[in-house]
């Protein structure tokens, strides 16, 4: 006979595939229906469960495509730092460059996951679940961001507001190079990229 503990145990667990199921899915559809395109009732069809299960984890269609752009973003960060930090690199410059050209480097192999952000890469570090995505790992770029500024002495008027602009530019600037061809192929825009970042951050 079970006891409560492992009924309890199942229920997290199917609890926690059903949302699985259903961010999947949702992802899929958006790739390759549309965001626009596609309702609650195509992602609960696909995902196999029933509609009222969808409202458990998510308010609307805008919810659950934000936490899936958070997830992406997050993803696309961790790996690079955790990339960063296999390698030597002295300076502030360099770690943050380092990132920027790896995670540019991901979406050039999977151009599907940028076309699913869009231009909303900064969602990742700000969006509504803001607190949760400040104790993940992804936001050691955040950290190492401050950090790095400090321990150089790089007079920085807000941090924030640079570490946002810095975000906002490698989003905008991938997507219009890796997606529309605007103004040209990312590879030659990268050394133009690079000197911006530079210069938001040496002010």
């Amino acid at each position: 006979m079970e006891t409560l503990k492992e009924i309890k145990s199942k229920i997290e667990i199917n609890k926690a595939e059903k949302k699985t199921r259903l961010l999947n899915n949702a992802y899929e559809l958006f790739g390759t229906k549309g965001f626009s395109d596609t309702s609650i009732s195509d992602i609960v069809k696909k995902a196999g469960v029933a509609k009222g299960t969808f409202y458990l984890y998510f308010k609307n269609k805008e919810d659950i495509r934000n936490q899936l752009v958070t997830d992406q973003s997050q993803k696309l960060f961790t790996n690079a730092i955790n990339a960063m930090n296999n390698e030597n690199l002295e300076t502030f410059d360099e770690r943050l460059i380092y990132i920027i050209d790896h995670v540019i480097e991901q979406l050039k192999q999977d151009d599907s996951i940028l076309t699913f952000i869009n231009r909303d890469l900064s969602l990742g570090f700000y969006s509504k679940e803001i607190e949760k995505i400040f104790n993940d790992n992804a936001m050691g770029l955040y950290q190492m961001f401050i950090d790095g500024i400090k321990r150089e002495h790089i007079q920085v008027n807000n941090a924030d507001m640079t570490f946002f602009m810095i975000v906002e530019l490698i989003s905008v600037t991938c997507y219009r190079c890796m997606v529309q061809k605007i103004p040209c192929d990312i590879d030659t825009y990268k050394p133009y990229l690079y000197a911006g970042v530079k210069a938001l951050i040496h002010q």
